[in-house]
């Protein structure tokens, strides 16, 4: 099921990725993954875009990022062979030299984001896993209207006042001394 107005991320992403990527290689990624997961193919609207052009500059305005960071990020993802960066005859682009000159670019994810995983890694990775059957003891509350020296009934806020007023009190003699 896809969402309108959304891009589906890989569970792999956030479950193991995230921990051992650096602020601009997950920018540089989320913004690869957009321009390819989160784009419809035009020529079959059942798929997404397997690999988008994306240029250095659009790079900086997405992440915004400088041309050097983006760079940097890009070949610690290449190199770690989380993306894959190719020409326009498909011819695979690995080192940074070669991406250098060439006119343009295409970046997608690669195989590793699109498999997938045989083991739950939010249990059995996670270092806190949230235990299942949480249990709530509940106890009884007595209403405050028994415990109150109003007895059971509920009183106006008048009929309180009047009763206040028309009790006897000996604070309220007052003694004059001469």
């Amino acid at each position: 099921m896809y969402y309108k107005k959304t891009t589906q991320i890989p569970n792999i992403l956030l479950d193991e990725l995230l921990k051992t990527l650096s602020y601009s290689e997950l920018k540089v990624l989320l913004t690869i993954m957009r321009k390819t997961i989160g784009i419809v193919d035009s020529c079959d609207s059942s798929k997404r875009v397997e690999r988008a052009w994306i240029s250095q500059r659009l790079f900086m305005l997405c992440t915004n990022l400088s041309g050097r960071a983006v760079s940097s990020a890009i070949d610690s993802l290449v190199t770690r062979k989380i993306i894959l960066v190719t020409d326009a005859k498909k011819n695979i682009v690995s080192s940074k030299s070669s991406r250098r000159g060439a006119s343009k670019l295409y970046y997608s994810s690669n195989s590793l984001l699109d498999t997938p995983q045989e083991k739950k890694a939010s249990e059995l990775d996670c270092h806190n896993p949230v235990k299942k059957g949480h249990t709530i003891k509940l106890t009884y509350i007595k209403p405050s209207c028994d415990i109150s020296s109003q007895e059971n009934k509920k009183l106006s806020d008048k009929e309180r006042l009047l009763q206040i007023i028309q009790r006897p009190t000996t604070s309220n003699i007052n003694v004059t001394t001469s």
